[in-house]
């Protein structure tokens, strides 16, 4: 069963981000980051349990997974499912302070 998509408009703010960023260096790349996020969400829709579950003391997010984007493995995908539907939350460079980040998210 491959379950709809929900991209929340933050995850989405992030990839055009992610994109403008690497674009700036190679727009061939930035083109293949699109795909591939859109590939592994699709594939996450498809197969949910593929994630690990991503420990998170905020509580508005229990339940958040977590998996790299194909070929962009620094490009993590951060999302929730159930039986209809995944929820894309965010989409984070590993660089990046990732629990600081989810102290602030608001849903």
């Amino acid at each position: 069963m491959t379950r709809r998509i929900i991209i929340t408009p933050r995850a989405s703010q992030d990839i055009d981000e992610h994109f403008a960023y690497i674009a700036q260096d190679n727009f061939d790349a930035a083109l293949r980051f699109f795909d591939s996020a859109r590939l592994t969400f699709s594939q996450l829709a498809k197969t949910p349990g593929m994630g690990s579950a991503f420990q998170i003391i905020n509580p508005r997010l229990v339940g958040l997974r977590k998996w790299a984007v194909k070929d962009f493995k620094k490009y993590l995908i951060f999302y929730r499912y159930d039986d209809e539907s995944i929820e894309v939350v965010r989409v984070v460079h590993a660089a990046r302070d990732i629990p600081a980040i989810f102290e602030e998210e608001q849903e």
